[in-house]
């Protein structure tokens, strides 16, 4: 049984940060997806790195030896823009392009093996406590999202005031990878630069190739001409929802001497530039109301330091670069700028106290834009907003103090005339649909089961359901006045239509199909009827009487001769005046006198189909809890079918006469 041994994982030196690497052009080779990603990370689909620094050193104990590995500038292929992997134990030394291949070619020939270790594990990537000590001191940590299957890396965010560049600006930079020339990978570039031109460079073997420079991130790659799927402002990465937040937080608050006693100002000036760069119990406020108070406009920011922070503490360079942003935003100068050869040398400050206090109409617009800045773009939200005061200013006014669009402006106008002035929207109506309730569709199925109202297809059945085409015995709107009268809190007309709609439920064009003995009797002797008079009657006005008259005939026996039947729901034929309607008489069963006779002719076939009709839900209606129903039948003969044959040709075969039982309990 092998014996794993732990991992012991050591961290040397963090290494430091180089600008031209981690946010340079070849910036995203210098950022490392963090394997611990947050739970929030995560639900907001953005992806969190670390930085690999250089000169980080790291110390692993694997079987008993030491194993140390430093990151440096150029890696194998003495690529300097990339970052390489120097592994040493004892005397054996490898460089490599990743972490994995340098520690496992070391452990190789020290150990005569081909054991791996992850790369991860050996920096201490996976380490929680390492990966917050890199972190430490980063200002900004780079983002990336997917743009289709393209991947967007964001190294800088800049704000501006471009409502279409989504306030993208100055310092914002991003690249991606595409391939170019010759159909070869190339880096892609894209910046904001001061002047807010924007700029895409496109390097390729480490060489610059190209340098585009446009108006917008639209022209600019429209000028370019590659990836038309995707615009401008999604190639640049600026309208990801992540990145416009981060954009937006770089927004430079500022503040004129006057302001210095107002506390909420200066608290927000503090936390944007300072709180996370300096010790937090210091009393930094004391300085500016020690600073307004005394006559002089001049004070020396070392000796105030001092008293504010504990004896012998040591500021960094990142920490004085915050304090010098601070003071700048709040209206003071630096009278003894610090040179680039000592950034720690703290000087004199003076007030600007020939700025003037901002009127009220620059705080009223000012406060206006925080207040559009904190709700979202939608009609709750900006718009209703800007609905306060658009009717009062003019779309130029709006644009030029607000940075609004003008289509947010015209929203706004709808929502004052619509809703009122900043009032909520109003609610619209909700409409309750409520679907069939199973006692409905019940209704209806009992109701279309009943041979009265519709005869089943002996062969045809509907493609969409599978289920036997039902062939109607009136026309839809008597059927619906029948359902009505029977289910008057059943389903409403326009639902009993609808569902009437499609392939199942037809009109009986061709009742032949339903048995042989109709199909001869009753109405394939019409068609001989007619064709019989087209042949010997030569007088047009005569023909067309008799065949009118066999129509209508027809007609009377497909539709209305077996309404005249009568047949109670307990099953019992009633007696009819009318000889050729009495169901009794029919039987033998009629000793009554019958008054009247049809002058249509009767169809013993039809009157013994009415009867026998009735008598199914009859008896179904008088079974008891411990009774059953068996139906004994014949079945249509089991034979060879044709693709195509006639209604004579399908009921005439000859072939095994089955027998069939249903039962019904």
């Amino acid at each position: 049984m092998k014996t794993h041994y732990p991992v012991i994982i050591s961290l040397v030196s963090p290494g430091i940060l180089v600008e031209r690497l981690h946010y340079g052009p070849y910036s995203h080779y210098w950022w490392q997806l963090s394997p611990l990603l947050p739970a929030e990370s995560k639900k907001d689909e953005k992806n969190t790195y670390f930085p690999i620094r250089v000169n980080q050193k790291t110390k692993a104990t694997l079987n008993n030896h030491e194993f140390t590995t430093t990151i440096v500038v150029g890696n194998k292929d003495n690529n300097n823009f990339l970052p390489g992997y120097v592994c040493q134990c004892e005397a054996i030394v490898e460089i490599a392009n990743d972490p994995t291949t340098a520690i496992s070619e070391v452990y190789s020939k020290v150990f005569a093996t081909e054991t791996r270790y992850s790369g991860l594990l050996i920096m201490g990537w996976n380490n929680e406590n390492i990966i917050k000590e890199l972190c430490d001191d980063v200002s900004f940590i780079s983002q990336s999202f997917l743009l289709d299957k393209i991947k967007i890396f964001v190294y800088g965010t800049g704000y501006s005031s471009h409502t279409d560049w989504f306030h993208a600006g100055p310092g914002y930079k991003s690249s991606l990878l595409y391939k170019f020339n010759e159909n070869k990978q190339a880096l892609f570039v894209s910046k904001i630069e001061e002047d807010f031109s924007c700029i895409l460079k496109i390097y390729q073997d480490q060489i610059l190739k190209s340098t585009i420079k446009g108006k917008n991130p639209i022209d600019v790659w429209k000028t370019l001409g590659l990836i038309k799927k995707f615009n401008g402002n999604q190639l640049f990465g600026v309208e990801n929802y992540v990145i416009q937040s981060l954009n937006k937080k770089q927004k430079v608050l500022t503040c004129s001497p006057q302001e210095w006693k107002n506390p909420s100002i200066m608290e927000s000036l503090f936390d944007f530039h300072l709180k996370r760069r300096t010790t937090v119990n210091i009393d930094w406020y004391q300085l500016f109301v020690k600073w307004d108070k005394q006559e002089s406009s001049l004070i020396k920011l070392h000796n105030e330091l001092q008293i504010m922070y504990t004896e012998n503490y040591k500021f960094n360079i990142r920490e004085l670069r915050a304090w010098n942003a601070f003071l700048h935003a709040v209206g003071a100068h630096n009278v003894t700028p610090w040179s680039n050869d000592d950034e720690c040398q703290m000087g004199f400050l003076v007030k600007d106290i020939s700025m003037p206090l901002k009127n009220s109409t620059q705080t009223f617009w000012r406060c206006f834009n925080l207040a559009l800045e904190n709700n979202k773009k939608n009609y709750d939200g900006k718009r209703r907003v800007l609905s306060i005061i658009a009717e009062d200013f003019t779309y130029e006014e709006l644009q030029k103090n607000l940075g609004v669009g003008r289509h947010t402006i015209s929203e706004s106008h709808k929502h004052t005339r619509t809703n009122g002035y900043g009032a909520p929207s109003l609610n619209k109506p909700i409409f309750h649909r409520i679907k069939l309730i199973t006692e409905q569709l019940q209704q209806f199925e009992l109701f279309f089961s009943i041979k009265e109202h519709v005869n089943m297809s002996s062969y045809k059945t509907d493609s969409a359901s599978g289920l036997p085409v039902l062939y109607l015995q009136d026309h839809k709107q008597a059927l619906w006045e029948k359902f009505h009268e029977q289910y008057p809190n059943g389903m409403h007309r326009t639902t009993f239509m609808t569902r009437l709609d499609g392939k199942r439920f037809v009109y009986k064009e061709d009742l032949g199909g339903l048995c042989s003995e109709c199909n001869e009797c009753g109405y394939q002797v019409f068609a001989n009827i007619e064709e019989l008079i087209n042949i010997n009657i030569t007088d047009l006005v005569l023909q067309n009487e008799l065949i009118v008259a066999a129509q209508n005939l027809r007609r009377y026996l497909r539709k209305d001769y077996s309404k005249q039947l009568n047949v109670m729901q307990d099953g019992i034929a009633t007696h009819n005046s009318c000889i050729s309607h009495c169901l009794q008489y029919a039987f033998g069963n009629c000793q009554e006198i019958h008054s009247n006779t049809c002058t249509n002719s009767f169809m013993s076939h039809h009157a013994r189909k009415t009867y026998l009709n009735a008598q199914l839900p009859a008896t179904l209606a008088q079974l008891n809890s411990d009774e059953a129903l068996i139906i004994v039948d014949y079945k249509m003969r089991i034979n060879p079918k044709k693709a195509r044959e006639t209604k004579d040709e399908w009921f005439g075969k000859r072939g095994w006469t089955l027998h069939s039982s249903h039962s019904t309990i």
